[in-house]
């Protein structure tokens, strides 16, 4: 009777030890469960700008350049590879061409198309002012310590008090041409792939506007910053 307690005790360990064993081979090899929504792809330097299909925004990274949170210029942002990538508020890694295209991946319309007619890109003013016409953009920014997402007008100051209204010029047979390197030009600009619309070409040139980033809101000289960019309808 004992030997076959010992025996019917034996058995019993056995079938808890397999149990056992399915459970810990469940819980090490059962694949994770994949989640369904897409994952936002953060930008980086490496990978400076990224289309949100979905959610119809383009993320585009930066630096900022502390000399123009003081001193006058006509450029917001600019690639550093391009002939004025040293001469705005903000510095971006990508080719301009990359951000016309992921502009129109969104749904973007600019003034000019490529290989596009030139002559219908400016609206005239009154007083004969040109005016760059193209979708109307939504430009926001933020970085890693920053109170809150700004709006592109919390951060740059128009010394004539007018907001900026950022419209999708296009300009890519200019700047494939040229390669300035403009992304955001704070007047109206026939080479920018986005320009204000609330200031005419030459405005800075002609010195009736100066244009400079906000120290008292961006953050110091070098700090990455992402923009968003999305398309008004």
């Amino acid at each position: 009777m004992k030997l076959r307690n010992n025996y019917f005790k034996l058995f019993i360990l056995a079938i808890i030890a397999v149990f056992g064993l399915a459970a810990c081979s469940s819980n090490t090899t059962q694949p994770a469960k994949k989640n369904n929504k897409e994952k936002v792809q953060e930008v980086s330097k490496d990978n400076p700008i990224y289309v949100d299909k979905k959610n119809k925004v383009v993320k585009v990274y930066a630096t900022v350049n502390g000399k123009y949170l003081v001193t006058p210029t006509r450029h917001g942002l600019n690639w550093v590879g391009g002939a004025y990538g040293d001469q705005a508020v903000l510095k971006a890694y990508a080719n301009p061409l990359k951000f016309n295209e992921a502009l129109i991946e969104i749904g973007g319309v600019p003034a000019v198309e490529k290989g596009g007619d030139t002559s219908k890109e400016f609206k005239i003013t009154a007083d004969g002012g040109k005016v760059i016409k193209g979708d109307q953009v939504k430009v926001s920014i933020t970085w890693a310590d920053a109170k809150k997402v700004y709006d592109i007008n919390e951060v740059m100051v128009d010394s004539t008090g007018k907001n900026l209204d950022y419209r999708f010029g296009g300009n890519y047979d200019t700047q494939m041409a040229k390669m300035t390197g403009c992304y955001m030009c704070f007047d109206s600009c026939p080479a920018g792939i986005t320009s204000n619309a609330n200031q005419p070409v030459g405005t800075f040139q002609s010195g009736k506007a100066q244009f400079h980033g906000n120290a008292k809101v961006l953050p110091k000289d070098g700090t990455p910053v992402v923009l968003t960019y999305s398309i008004v309808k």
